[in-house]
């Protein structure tokens, strides 16, 4: 009796949409270091031209009940608005992008801002106390958006 009432029902099909951001417009430079974020910021700072500054809320990810706090310093060109951004990837209790724990700090660009700086990665990789540095194509970041927080 039950089956023959469900029978009669009519089907409804829900139709799902998910609606995918496209990959911000971002150039994302790897970096290996061994020296405080502070110290590579200063350093950074004098090769490329920059003032990054750090930001009062850092990034923060829980895992396991842990909290995290990774260090992010920010640099705002004043005539277009773009930004760059350098990102700890290791703190006490955790990597921020597991997938790259041998990059120990990620530098975010916009893109406008690499395409007008091209030696922008000799730039970095010319900084005191950074050892190397390495473009990662952001669209092959598992967990890219973190870095945009």
């Amino acid at each position: 009796m039950v089956l023959r009432h469900l029978l009669e029902l009519p089907t409804i099909m829900a139709k799902l949409k998910l609606d995918l951001e496209p990959d911000p417009a971002v150039t994302v430079i790897g970096i290996s270091s061994h020296v405080h974020d502070y110290r590579l910021c200063w350093s950074i700072n004098r090769s490329v031209g920059l003032e990054l500054t750090r930001r009062r809320i850092d990034i923060s990810e829980e895992n396991n009940g842990i909290l995290a706090r990774y260090s992010a310093y920010d640099h705002v060109d004043e005539s277009t608005q773009a930004r760059y951004t350098l990102v700890n990837n290791h703190c006490g209790d955790g990597i921020l992008l597991k997938e790259h724990r041998q990059a120990d700090y990620f530098l975010v660009v916009d893109n406008e801002l690499a395409e007008s700086t091209p030696d922008l990665l000799d730039r970095v990789r010319k900084a005191d106390f950074v050892l190397t540095a390495f473009p990662l194509p952001f669209e092959q970041l598992r967990a890219g958006h973190k870095l945009l927080l």
